[in-house]
């Protein structure tokens, strides 16, 4: 048996594209974490050195409840784009094994559905940012709630917000 090494390069390299385009999105997941997580851990460490109950206290609060949701939202998203670059080297495997045992028909399947559901678990992850956006619209006007002149200048979610946390 002779090794077609430009048959295995030919059915290994548009796979490799969608790998390395799915590690880009898992990088751009994670640093979307680090940085919730970040800005969750900061808000603790100031609700804690907050005196008494002041409005700010109470917001911080809030926010503490919101950015705790967003991280656990991106900890989804992320799992699921490692799950994804999973699914994604299991095709290029799969493809570089059709390609040296081109008889080996199972294989075929295994790279088809594979690629399936990888690219599936990319859409999914894709989907969770997108309800997680909402997450940091809602701290964005929250922010304001406690600053009158700001929060009616700023309209929107943010005046919706100062007059809910005011009437």
């Amino acid at each position: 048996m002779e090794l077609n090494l430009k048959g295995v390069l030919d059915a290994v390299g548009p796979t490799a594209g969608l790998i390395f385009a799915s590690w880009l999105f898992l990088s751009f997941l994670g640093q979307r974490y680090a940085a919730g997580y970040e800005r969750y851990r900061a808000l603790i460490s100031e609700y804690r050195d907050q005196e008494g109950r002041t409005p700010r206290h109470k917001l911080l609060g809030e926010q503490i409840l919101l950015y705790k949701r967003r991280c656990e939202q991106m900890k989804i998203a992320t799992n699921l784009g490692v799950l994804a670059a999973m699914f994604l080297i299991t095709t290029l495997v799969a493809a570089a094994l059709v390609a040296i045992f081109p008889a080996a028909e199972l294989l075929k399947y295994v790279s088809a559905a594979s690629s399936i559901v990888g690219l599936l678990l990319v859409l999914a992850g894709a989907c969770i940012v997108m309800r997680e956006n909402t997450l940091i619209q809602h701290a964005l006007d929250g922010e304001l709630a406690d600053i009158p002149e700001l929060a009616k200048e700023a309209g929107g979610g943010a005046r919706a917000a100062f007059e809910e946390k005011h009437s």
